[in-house]
């Protein structure tokens, strides 16, 4: 779908499965208002993903405390309802996959209704804690865990789509070296293998902005010849805005997004197809 803005032919983002609510810490507005700028913006679709809650485990800041779970469902059913004939919205988390928490991903969808997980591997488990970020991983062993992590995750069949799959280049020092390589190789080929789409993510560009990494002036993320290795897995690939905030879903900067699905000629889909158990 296009449009004219400015003189150019534009797409237009009328779906977007990955935003946050104020519960994890560290985004704006409430949920209703995330919904009435959709709507404002002509989104068809949304999904509620904030930052899974962890039954025992507490990370503020990051993510909301697990007795938040039954409030932020019932505040996005009762969405859902309330605007069923304006806009689709679903229910779903960003989750890091951990094998610890495998019965509660399970329940998550038998027993509270969950539509879809999105894979959003930001940090290492131990006991309770969360000691490494892959998002400042700074050597090759650290990335090398992130790609491990996520080719288990998609072999569990419990995530729809993998988030910001190029976070790693946000804090490696390497640069895009063989070890940077061969982590976009891994990722790729597991969700070339389990048929899992992977996202273009604005959260780079929103939340950071051009940054000097590793000698090299640029987002965070999206990192372009990641994209260009996921091309030639012929793999799908979803744009999310990872919301932060209400007025992201009308800033019009996934263009951006657009510009790397057209220069790799990316296999680009708007509706998301849910994984569940």
């Amino acid at each position: 779908m296009g449009y004219t803005y400015n003189g150019f032919n534009m797409r237009k983002l009328d779906s977007c499965y990955h935003s946050h609510t104020t519960r994890c810490g560290h985004a704006y507005g409430s949920d209703e208002d995330y919904v009435i700028a959709a709507i404002d913006a002509k989104f068809k679709v949304i999904g509620f993903s904030d930052h899974i809650f962890f039954p025992g485990v507490s990370q503020p800041g990051m993510r909301g405390d697990f007795s938040q779970l039954e409030d932020y469902k019932q505040s996005v059913l009762s969405l859902k309802k309330k605007y069923q004939n304006d806009i689709t919205i679903h229910l779903g988390f960003e989750a890091e996959y951990y094998p610890h928490f495998d019965e509660y991903y399970r329940d998550l969808f038998v027993k509270h209704g969950f539509e879809y997980l999105i894979l959003g591997h930001h940090f290492r488990y131990e006991n309770g804690r969360f000691p490494v970020y892959y998002a400042m991983g700074k050597s090759p062993a650290i990335i090398q865990e992130y790609a491990d992590g996520i080719v288990a995750a998609l072999k569990t069949g419990l995530f729809s789509y993998v988030a910001h799959p190029d976070l790693y280049m946000t804090g490696y020092v390497g640069g895009w070296d063989v070890h940077a390589i061969q982590v976009a190789h891994t990722i790729c080929k597991a969700a070339k293998d389990t048929h899992t789409p992977l996202e273009l993510n604005l959260g780079g560009i929103n939340g950071r902005g051009i940054m000097s990494i590793a000698g090299e002036v640029r987002y965070p993320y999206p990192y372009p010849a990641f994209w260009e290795i996921a091309k030639h897995y012929d793999v799908e690939v979803i744009v999310g805005i990872d919301a932060h905030a209400p007025s992201q879903y009308g800033a019009n900067n996934w263009q951006i997004l657009y510009d790397i699905v057209d220069r790799y000629d990316l296999k680009l889909i708007d509706r998301l197809k849910f994984k569940q158990p």
